[in-house]
Formats: structure tokens, sequence, C-alpha cells
């Protein structure tokens, strides 16, 4: 999505949590960690390599030859593009903790979250049957496609290949400052608690400036496509255009990790202003389209209310 300069806001910094009523995202959240594997089909070839450092009278190290190891196959092609739709659904859906890997999901989209995972892990092992059926024919066409570099022994078993192939969502609870269950003297324990405490609050921070910039870059967008007279062409002016903005809603109901009332404001707010709202209805009717304007500004207007 591009960002807009829609009154020169930029996201800001949340301010830090207050120590007193800081709010215990142990409760509130779990960590979520997602772990996919895909075979690339992919292998170094090292003679290849040395040929084309040979020929430009270069250093060996100077080039690496990386081989497709079965050119054109959709099928895995295919895998790869779910594995980004996966990925992406999960970033969507968490907000950043750790770079261990584990991202936060709120409580109150586990249910959702979990049932939409369960249904991609479904999805992704039935394209993996559908690659593994045509694998064998696949590795014998490849010897046409790759020549001379073509090497048998490049190629798993279907078998070794089933394995290589893998998605997996571990979940664990948040731990709470001062759960150090670990046998340390009073003053190490009390450094172990500090420490962590300013992680937690660092990490809180972070993850409500990752919502904001998601909330306020289609915002922004919008307002900005939405910013010509009558008899002017539009430009850029995309059917994803509210797509992208109603996928605003759905962060805000997935991230609100502590239940702000004001984000939950300002989810009914914007729900409400794309009500019945399409990009085809905003392109042709110029009522609608400075409406739509008028509400989205409003919107981008009070988001430094929430320390965004």
């Amino acid at each position: 999505m591009n960002t807009a300069q829609v009154h020169q806001l930029q996201p800001q910094t949340p301010a830090q949590p207050q120590t007193d009523h800081a709010p215990s995202i142990g409760s509130s959240a779990l960590l979520a960690e997602l772990s996919i594997g895909v075979w690339k089909g992919s292998k170094k070839d090292k003679k290849a390599s040395n040929t084309i450092t040979t020929l430009n009278n270069a250093n060996k190290k100077a080039a690496r030859v990386t081989k497709d190891l079965l050119v054109d196959c959709e099928e895995l092609a295919t895998i790869k593009r779910y594995e980004t739709t996966i990925r992406d659904f999960h970033r969507n859906a968490t907000l950043p903790w750790s770079n261990m890997g584990h991202r936060l999901l709120t409580n109150s989209y586990f249910l959702d979250y979990s049932r939409h995972i369960e249904e991609m892990k479904v999805s992704f092992y039935q394209l993996v049957e559908e690659f593994l059926a045509v694998y064998s024919w696949e590795v014998t066409a490849q010897q046409l496609k790759l020549g001379d570099m073509y090497n048998a022994q490049d190629y798993p078993s279907v078998e070794v290949l089933r394995g290589k192939f893998k998605i997996q969502v571990n979940y664990m609870p948040v731990p709470d400052c001062g759960d150090f269950r670990v046998d340390v003297n009073t003053e190490a324990k009390a450094v172990l608690e500090q420490s962590y405490t300013k992680f937690y609050q660092e990490q809180l921070t972070s993850a409500m400036a990752d919502v904001g910039k998601r909330v306020l870059e289609p915002l922004q967008n919008m307002s900005k496509m939405l910013d010509y007279g009558e008899g002017e062409r539009a430009t850029g002016f995309h059917h994803t255009l509210v797509d992208n903005v109603l996928a605003v809603v759905d962060v805000l109901k997935a991230c609100n990790i502590t239940q702000d009332p004001k984000l939950e404001e300002l989810r009914r707010e914007l729900r409400t202003a794309l009500q019945g709202v399409t990009t085809d209805g905003l392109r042709s009717n110029p009522h609608l389209r400075a409406e739509t304007k008028r509400n989205v500004d409003s919107i981008i207007k009070n988001l430094p209310s929430l320390g965004w």
C-alpha cells in the first residue's frame, strides 16, 4: 500500500504505558509462532559456477549459479505463493513481540485465527499432494530443460520430499513481569524483573505503533485518491482501494490487545463510514466521494488522540 502524506500526518511513537496502569498482556493475549517448511526446488551448481567464472577470467567466488530443479512446475509455484498467503495472514492477524518469531495474538481473535489457520493447513497439504502426484513426471521433464546441468541425484524421493513440507503454529502464554522461576538470589531476580519489565513495555509500545502504521497508511492513501474534482480523471484508483481500508477494520478488531475503548470506537466509526461504499461507487458518484473523504479525513485527524 502507498503511504500518502495527507495533512503531513505521520505515525507517532505511542507514549510509554503507565506502570501503575499497565495492561496485563498476559491476560488478554498469547504468543503465536508460525513455522512453514517448503522445498524450494533449487540448488547451487558448482560445475556451472566454475564454468562461468573461468570463461570470464574471474575469481571462483565471484559468481554462483543456482539452478531451478523444476523449471516451469506450476504445482510447486502454487505452494510457494500459498506460503506467502499464509504468512501474510499470520502477520496481519498478530502484532510484533520478539525477534525470535513470536507474535502477539489477542484472546478475542484466537478462535477466528485458529479456525482460519487450520483451514489453511488443510489447503496447504492438499497442494503438497497435488505437487507430489506430478513430481516424478516433472523430474523426467527436467532432463530436457536443464540439459547438462541435470543431475538425478539432486532430486529426493517422493517420501523424503513429503517430509520437507510442513506448517505448524505453536501457542504459548505471555510471561508476566516478575514471573522468573529460576534459582537466583533476591538481587539477581530483581535485575531480571527490571530488565523484563523494560522489554515488556517496549514491546507493547512497538506493537501499538505497528497498529498505528497499519491503520494510517491505507486511510491516507484513500484520502489522497479521493482528492480530485468532478471531471478530473482519477489516478491510481484501483479496486483494492476500499478493500485495503476495510482490512483496517479487521486489524483494529484483531489487534486491540488492551481492549482500548477508543480503538473500538474508531473501528465502529470506520465501519460505519464505509457501509455500502464501493470502488465503483466512489469513482462514479462525486457526492459519495466527497462524503467518504470527509469521514476518512476526520478519522485521520483523531488518530493522534490514540498516541499515534
